[in-house]
């Protein structure tokens, strides 16, 4: 099919290697440069043939599969460093790195890009925004589309955009490039984007703690978190509890971490109070070992193929107290100053699950691996202003994951 699409057979893949949701595309092509991709949403709108974009596939295996497939356009060999900043702290980039290297890049100038992604040596630029996809310090740093300034993208026939731009003083222009993230490659196609940077934190200290239900339940314990302001606070249950630096407490079922990350004499007074409060930590962790418990907690949220999350406005790790049982087996990953649930029930009692977790106070925000609905569809106003907004940009319906994007689902 290369060759229909205008491109040579060096550029097609084996197309197995791409499957969606358990969908495997007729072709799949990865494309050289943004002339190519061009050429081929061109071709496929032509055709007629349904596209999905691919930056690492870290979140499309598991996905809901699309109702047509023809072709997956991996876009990892857009992977250039377009233009680095390091004195007005942004980054300008081709949304096919991953963010390892992005963030191998940025820590020789002593800086990071707060973007969260489980798999980050293979989770693209381009797929983390595109998901709008946050971690354990979501509440620290914001989501995706707070940190991006602007982009450059496909519309599904061939048509290359900009909008915003590469400075944070550029507002010119609507917001599309907002828009567009959380879309999950439902309205275009991202090809490069600016973003914020931040100075690397001076001091990084992971402390884990072993904890009860009873513990989690107590408000006590929680009740300086605001004032102390850590990086992140995430409670995981079993099989995760053996966190890096070893197991908590053999006797607890749940493991609490706490990220504090800042100046090292701000960190070192954090981590003096919360032991007065805790006690000594079972595992404690710091600089690189610290930031890799970070994203320990973030690969551990694509723990098992069935997945529902909630978000809540409830903060503190109490608010899981009522979802728990004595038996202390759930499996589940809460990052709670982001307000973040991700729960992993088997598929059969998916739908129970999700009812009960609702009734405390989360709304389901994403399942994966069953097929629920939320418990509160989006209204009908929200649905009439996404069809809008596809049929303006995907008149033809060429990108694949639109239609669920629609439904706002």
């Amino acid at each position: 099919m290369s060759a229909t699409l205008g491109l040579d057979h060096a550029r097609t893949l084996d197309n197995e290697r791409y499957r969606v949701g358990g969908r495997t595309p007729r072709t799949a092509i990865k494309p050289a440069s943004l002339a190519e991709v061009r050429e081929v949403l061109r071709a496929c709108g032509r055709d007629k043939l349904c596209v999905v974009p691919w930056g690492g596939g870290a979140r499309l295996a598991l996905a809901e599969p699309p109702e047509r497939l023809d072709v997956v356009l991996d876009l990892s060999g857009l992977d250039r460093v377009i233009a680095y900043e390091p004195e007005d702290l942004t980054v300008t980039a081709e949304c096919g790195v991953t963010l390892d290297a992005l963030r191998e890049t940025l820590a020789a100038r002593s800086q990071e890009l707060p973007l969260e992604s489980a798999h980050m040596a293979r989770a693209t630029l381009g797929g983390t925004l595109a998901a709008n996809a946050s971690g354990p310090r979501r509440l620290r740093f914001g989501a995706p589309r707070d940190r991006i300034l602007g982009a450059r993208f496909a519309l599904a026939d061939g048509t290359l955009v900009r909008s915003g731009g590469q400075v944070v003083k550029n507002v010119a222009g609507f917001a599309l490039h907002r828009l567009i993230c959380g879309s999950n490659g439902a309205l275009a196609i991202l090809l490069e984007a600016s973003l914020k940077l931040m100075p690397a934190p001076a001091a990084r200290v992971a402390l884990a703690y072993g904890a009860t239900r009873e513990q989690l339940a107590d408000p006590a314990r929680w009740a300086a978190l605001p004032r102390l302001e850590p990086a992140y606070v995430s409670v995981l249950g079993p099989p995760v509890t053996t966190v890096p630096g070893g197991q908590p407490d053999p006797g607890a079922p749940y493991a609490v971490v706490v990220g504090l990350e800042d100046d090292v004499a701000r960190v070192a007074q954090q981590e003096h109070e919360i032991a007065v409060a805790w006690g000594a930590p079972a595992g404690r962790l710091e600089a690189n070992a610290a930031l890799e418990m970070s994203q320990f907690l973030m690969d551990a949220e694509d723990m098992a193929p069935c997945r529902l999350t909630f978000t809540s406005s409830h903060n503190t790790p109490g608010t899981l107290a009522p979802l728990l049982g004595e038996s202390g087996r759930e499996r589940f990953v809460f990052h709670a100053l982001a307000g973040r649930l991700h729960w992993f029930p088997e598929p059969d009692a998916a739908p129970e699950t999700a009812r009960r977790i609702a009734g405390q106070g989360f709304t389901l925000i994403g399942a994966r691996g069953v097929d629920i609905e939320p418990p509160v569809p989006a209204q009908e106003s929200v649905q009439t202003l996404r069809r809008r907004i596809r049929q303006a940009l995907d008149p033809g319906s060429i990108l694949a994951l639109g239609e669920r994007w629609t439904r706002g689902s």
